[in-house]
């Protein structure tokens, strides 16, 4: 007999199709994270290599090998500097406020700059990277979560004084969006995963996964 459906009913795509949909979603997403930041970076310094290397040999009539490299990291090195200070600072909100206003560029530019500070520092060169990775109870006790501790302190504001860690949970695939919960720090699991191989795991998915291992904090 013919199996197939009546004419004019909708085919209802296969499980199967529903799920490889949304893991190449999934899959492309997490690439496009992870390639976006290394590429505008790529783009940046190589365009800023093409343009002084090209106006030197313009200027001179003739390449130095190397010239263009070296004004290159002159140039990054003197835009650090320029960031770092209050003038420079001043300078720097301008455009990017100027930039904002742009209808596409507004919508990429904070996400990259964002990812950026993360990698390389923030606007006074010091590093924002997370602490460390914890385990943690979350949503409802029973199930777990990878988390960042992003800043811990003593607090009283549980009735007493005690270790009070603040943690971003991460929504895959951006590491840098979630719920901010302040817990306890003797209801966490520190772990061994590493704060790179904890990323990766949020931006794949857990599709790249490293064993989870509990710290051994006998010694702290």
């Amino acid at each position: 007999m013919d199996a197939s459906p009546p004419i004019g009913q909708p085919v209802e795509p296969s499980r199967l199709s529903v799920r490889l949909g949304q893991a190449l979603r999934r899959y492309f997403v997490a690439g496009l994270a992870t390639l976006l930041p290394v590429l505008v970076t790529v783009f940046l310094v190589w365009k800023i290599f093409e343009f002084a290397d090209g106006l030197l040999g313009d200027q001179l009539g003739f390449k130095i090998p190397g010239l263009g490299l070296l004004v290159t990291v002159l140039v990054i090195l003197a835009v650090g500097i320029f960031s770092i200070h209050l003038f420079g600072r001043v300078v720097l909100r301008m455009i990017e406020s100027a930039i904002l206003r742009l209808p596409v560029i507004r919508k990429i530019y904070p996400a990259v700059k964002q990812l950026a500070q993360f990698l390389f520092g923030g606007e006074d060169g010091q590093p924002r990277a997370f602490r460390r990775v914890v385990l943690v109870q979350f949503p409802r006790l029973g199930s777990y979560s990878i988390a960042f501790v992003t800043n811990e302190g003593d607090s009283s504001v549980t009735g007493h004084t005690r270790r009070i860690l603040t943690l971003l949970v991460p929504s895959p695939p951006s590491p840098f969006s979630g719920p901010i919960i302040f817990v306890p720090q003797e209801e966490v699991i520190p772990l061994e995963l590493s704060v790179e191989d904890a990323l990766k795991l949020v931006v794949s998915g857990g599709v790249v996964a490293a064993p989870l291992r509990a710290a051994n904090t006998s010694t702290a």
